[in-house]
C-alpha cells in the first residue's frame, strides 16, 4: 500500500483490518468457520503487525518530543487490551460458544473504534509533525511500507 503520510498508510490499515473484522462477524453469523477462521487469522495478523509498527516506529519518538506518559502511554495500554482480547477471541473461535465469540468480537470493535479515533486524531498528526521536524518522516513511511510488504510475503 502506498501513502503520502504516515498517517494516511496507518488511517487505510485501520479501514482495512475494520473489514477483516467485519468479515469474521460476518462469517460467524452464517456458520462458515472456514472463512471465520482465514478472515480473523489474516486480521490478527494484521493487528499485530500494526500495533508493532505504531509502538518501534512513533511511539518512541513521541515520547521523546512529549514525555513517555500521557497519550503514548494510554495508546500502550490500549494497544496491550487489543491484543489481549483479540488472543481471547483466536481461542474461543475454536469452541461452540458463538454468542460470546459475538460479544467478544463486538467488544473488540467498539475498542478499536476510540481508538483509531484517538490516534487518527491525535497522535498521528503529532508524530508526523515530530517526525517531520526531526527530518525522519519519509524514512519512517518508507520503513513502515517495506515492512509491511516484506511480513506479506
Amino acid at each position: 500500500m502506498s501513502a503520502a503520510s504516515i498517517a494516511e498508510y496507518l488511517e487505510s490499515d485501520h479501514r482495512r483490518l475494520d473489514g477483516l473484522l467485519t468479515e469474521t462477524v460476518d462469517a460467524l453469523a452464517a456458520g462458515s468457520m472456514a472463512q471465520v477462521a482465514r478472515a480473523f487469522g489474516l486480521f490478527q495478523d494484521g493487528i499485530e503487525r500494526h500495533i508493532g509498527l505504531e509502538e518501534r516506529l512513533l511511539l518512541p519518538h513521541f515520547d521523546e518530543a512529549t514525555g513517555p506518559s500521557g497519550p503514548s502511554q494510554v495508546m500502550r495500554e490500549e494497544h496491550g487490551r487489543i491484543l489481549e482480547l483479540v488472543c481471547n477471541i483466536a481461542l474461543r473461535l475454536h469452541g461452540t460458544d458463538r454468542a460470546r465469540c459475538f460479544e467478544e468480537l463486538d467488544s473488540l470493535a467498539r475498542l478499536l473504534s476510540t481508538h483509531n479515533l484517538k490516534e487518527e486524531r491525535v497522535l498521528y498528526p503529532v508524530a508526523e509533525r515530530i517526525l517531520a521536524s526531526l527530518g525522519q518522516r519519509d524514512d519512517i513511511l518508507t520503513l513502515m511500507q517495506e515492512t509491511a510488504l516484506i511480513e506479506a510475503e
